[in-house]
């Protein structure tokens, strides 16, 4: 061989590969990703059919449809009403605006954080956004039914005066609900952890409505067999 000439190589030895260049790799991580995705897609297309024609399904099926489309309607043009500044959600004063239509008063702020904390969850914003809104109107209703009943309660059990019942009073609160029989401290705990929508350790008049139905609803229910559930 002649000086300097580079040296002669063979072809790589069988069932091995070069290595592709790093733009190869990528090229072929993009590939594998592209495919995986539209396969996921077409998984997706096939397990979802489209929507009925209005004409070929049954007659209940067209009233529960044009019973949720008269809801959706209504409540657009609710929030369009207190919409005031277009901003496309209700913001904290305008809640207050609404729920004072639908309750024939003003809530108080501790009411008004109350309804903006438990329904402003599908889009955490400080505000009612319209996913929000059927969700806050009901709660405000299910409330305003049984305020004074919740108020008196909260007043005979609030033994601190300090305007709530801490874990003690609603321990006392939940035993008089269970007919006299005392309940567990986890019990209490549980409850609390339910209906605690401040935060603080205690429950306020707003936060004694999901207490009370926490409590109500986390039973046994016996069947046959002697098998039992937890209701909550």
């Amino acid at each position: 061989r002649g000086a300097g000439r580079p040296p002669e190589r063979g072809p790589p030895a069988a069932g091995r590969r070069k290595p592709p260049a790093q733009g190869g790799r990528a090229a072929m991580a993009a590939c594998s990703a592209a495919a995986v995705m539209g396969v996921r897609n077409a998984r997706k297309r096939a397990s979802r059919p489209p929507p009925a024609r209005y004409a070929e399904i049954g007659s209940e099926r067209q009233r529960a449809f044009e019973k949720e489309l008269m809801e959706r309607r209504a409540n657009a043009a609710i929030f369009r009403k207190y919409d005031t500044n277009r901003s496309g959600k209700l913001e904290p004063d305008q809640v207050g605006h609404l729920l004072a239509s639908i309750g024939g008063e003003e809530p108080s702020e501790e009411e008004l954080n109350y309804i903006l904390m438990l329904c402003d969850d599908k889009n955490p914003n400080g505000a009612i956004d319209l996913s929000e809104l059927q969700h806050a109107m009901q709660a405000w209703k299910t409330y305003i039914a049984q305020r004074d009943e919740l108020q008196a309660a909260l007043d005979k059990f609030d033994v601190s005066g300090s305007g709530k019942l801490e874990r003690e009073e609603l321990k006392a609160y939940l035993t008089q609900l269970n007919a006299g029989k005392e309940v567990t401290d986890n019990e209490v705990e549980w409850v609390l952890s339910q209906a605690d929508i401040f935060s603080d350790g205690a429950c306020t008049t707003p936060e004694l409505a999901m207490a009370t139905a926490a409590w109500y609803t986390h039973v046994e229910k016996k069947k046959k067999g002697s098998f039992a559930c937890t209701i909550s």
